[in-house]
């Protein structure tokens, strides 16, 4: 278990609507690993495809893709919001060729941090950053108790419970920002982002001892959650504690 500075994990849901065809969906996320994997104090990236076949009670069905960046702290986000062209020239082009794209931003602040110690194998990964296989799985939680106190209870229950089983390659654990623009969603208190070698990893985690203890563990604790599974498409930056 490893504790970390007060990084920031910003995660983007992008809702193509009538653009959601399969060559505007890879082209923007050609277009966001090209001009928003780069930005000064991001420590990594990812982004891929909602995950379809998964729609389970709580999976977010209205979104298209998923992008998440890991900043050094939230000054480094500012930079990268405010002032970074790269991004500014994303904006531009994207709008251009996907008109009427929506987006919702989950923004949430690291406690913990996880790098690889149960993936069974090391991930392929090509030239071009794809990465097919991996299965990006994010729950935000909304808890009845949001004192601090609680909050950090539950924290440690996810940690015991779904950190530790076969085939995660990274995992990592945070809560809300105070971060307030038009696109953020501020309903939850405690958020999970899990990152599995397969599909299949997810479905043995899904069918584990630890997954199904983590429900009585947390009875009474959780008002809503809200899951968020893609299939990931490009990662660059990887994360790693010993740099």
């Amino acid at each position: 278990m490893t504790k970390v500075p007060p990084m920031l994990m910003h995660s983007t849901y992008f809702n193509l609507g009538i653009n959601n065809t399969p060559d505007i969906a890879n082209a923007y996320m050609s277009e966001a690993l090209e001009y928003l994997s780069t930005s000064q104090g991001m420590i990594s990236f990812w982004i891929g495809i909602r995950a379809t076949d998964m729609d389970r009670p709580g999976n977010d069905l209205k979104y298209d893709l998923a992008m998440h960046q890991l900043f050094r702290d939230e000054a480094a986000f500012n930079v990268y919001n405010g002032s970074d062209p790269r991004h500014e020239q994303f904006v531009t082009d994207v709008n251009r060729w996907a008109p009427g794209t929506t987006r919702r931003v989950m923004d949430s602040n690291l406690t913990h941090l996880i790098i690889g110690g149960n993936a069974s194998e090391a991930q392929s990964i090509g030239a071009d950053g794809n990465m097919p296989q991996s299965m990006y799985h994010s729950l935000y939680f909304s808890l009845v108790d949001k004192s601090a106190a609680n909050i950090q209870k539950f924290t440690d229950i996810c940690l015991k419970y779904l950190s530790k089983h076969p085939g995660i390659q990274q995992f990592s654990t945070g809560g809300l920002t105070d971060i307030k623009r038009d696109v953020s969603v501020r309903n939850f208190d405690v958020n999970v982002d899990i990152i599995y070698e397969s599909k299949k990893a997810y479905d043995e985690y899904l069918k584990s001892k630890e997954h199904h203890d983590f429900f009585p563990a947390t009875a009474g604790m959780i008002d809503n959650t809200y899951i968020f599974d893609s299939y990931l498409k490009y990662q660059s930056k990887v994360y790693s504690l010993t740099r």
